[in-house]
């Protein structure tokens, strides 16, 4: 198993990580959640060789990674500052970044901030905006049955967030959307760890599962597609909740490609393993040549 290591970059940060593999390429790895630690993404490892390095990542506010105080400090614009950080004290000439789900959104912020030390970018499970991290609640919301519906109305009226049949109820609902074809949890994911903290402060601050009330509630990136120019790869599974805004994605990104993994829905990666990391290696054997 990769040893856990910390990077350190300007400002008194320090991150976690873990690598495997010599380079010069470099795949750069950023969980998602907001909040969730880089283990459920350990697949990726598979990918490291001679000639790639695979590095996964514990973002600012996770396991032990450098945590400001500030809820403000928490937006994906600083996300992406750490990225470009960590890029530079690892010393990656040849970057290949893989945002996942919520890390899709810093991926592209990334793109948009510094593409000229981009090589080629992976978006995968993910949206380009808030407002598709809200149709996507809407939509799970609406295929829930009208018992759950009403009894999530009930729950929300009542702010009963922490509750925990909220929170059962509110995972039943999301789960034909996160996990369709999971029947158990892998190791991998028992493994991941979330901050409540980040997740709160960037995602839900309310406690709201389906509302998007943090830091990334005013943000958009959609705006940046047509300006990338690296080779893009978009993967998703079918039954995703951001499957809408991943083909839309796909149509707006001139150099992008659209991978869909057909037995899989928002935990592509756990789900369909083998297929998803296949998806990445055939992709970053086109963009390097083998």
């Amino acid at each position: 198993m990769a040893r856990l290591r910390r990077v350190h970059a300007p400002g008194r940060r320090a991150f976690e990580y873990v690598a495997q593999g010599k380079g010069p390429a470099t795949l750069l790895v950023h969980p998602g959640g907001p909040g969730l630690s880089y283990h459920y993404l350990r697949a990726l490892l598979r990918l490291a060789s001679a000639n790639l390095r695979v590095v996964l990542i514990n973002p600012r506010g996770v396991g032990h990674s450098w945590a400001p105080r500030r809820t403000a400090d928490y937006t994906v614009a600083h996300l992406a500052e750490d990225v470009e950080a960590i890029r530079r004290a690892l010393r990656i000439r040849e970057l290949h970044l893989l945002g996942y789900s919520a890390g899709g959104f810093v991926a592209l912020e990334y793109a948009h901030r510094y593409e000229r030390n981009l090589t080629s970018l992976l978006l995968c499970a993910t949206a380009g905006s808030a407002e598709e991290v809200r149709a996507a609640n809407r939509r799970m919301v609406a295929a829930a049955s009208p018992g759950q519906r009403a009894r999530l109305r009930e729950l929300t009226r009542a702010r009963q967030f922490t509750s925990p049949e909220y929170v059962a109820l509110a995972e039943a609902i999301q789960q034909p959307f996160q996990a369709r074809f999971l029947r158990s949890w892998p190791q991998d994911w028992k493994a991941t760890r979330l901050s409540p903290a980040v997740y709160r402060a960037m995602l839900c601050r309310s406690g709201d599962e389906f509302e998007v009330d943090g830091t990334l509630a005013r943000w958009d990136g959609r705006r940046y597609y047509s300006k990338i120019e690296v080779p893009a790869a978009v993967v998703v599974g079918r039954y995703d909740f951001f499957f809408e805004a991943a083909v839309e994605a796909n149509e707006r990104i001139e150099p992008a490609h659209l991978r869909v993994l057909p037995r899989s829905s928002h935990l592509a990666i756990l789900e369909q393993p083998r297929e998803f990391v296949g998806t990445v290696r055939e992709f970053l054997g086109d963009v390097t040549g083998g």
